[in-house]
């Protein structure tokens, strides 16, 4: 075989090892965060997992907007385990900062929302 048919080769075959090794995944894990309304007890919120199939940790900022125009604002995670579809994350009252600016809690808007596999 020429030298010429040598090198090609060789570095046809490198070229296809080197895309072998490379994976897109085409079903990245993902999620949802729903939260109910604020209690005593703090807000419970539901993570749901949108796509994937792997362990996930999905981090997220709440905002509850106030009757008076105050806010408070929180932040919780929660790990969902790989093939796991949902699960539920108490955020405490103690967590949420702005509390003095808020007369009565209106309505919330989960921010900021990062999911990341595990």
């Amino acid at each position: 075989m020429p030298l010429h048919a040598i090198t090609r080769f060789t570095g046809l075959s490198m070229l296809c090892l080197a895309l072998g090794a490379c994976t897109i995944d085409t079903n990245p894990d993902s999620a949802r965060v729903d939260c109910g309304t604020p209690g005593a007890h703090g807000v419970d919120c539901e993570v749901k997992r949108t796509g994937g199939d792997g362990g996930f940790e999905a981090c997220w900022d709440l905002v509850i907007s106030c009757q008076n125009g105050g806010e408070m604002t929180g932040s919780a995670c929660h790990d969902v385990a790989a093939g796991a579809n949902e699960g539920t994350e108490n955020m405490p009252v103690a967590a949420f900062s702005g509390q003095d600016s808020c007369d009565v809690p209106a309505s919330g808007a989960v921010q900021q929302l990062k999911v990341t596999s595990k």
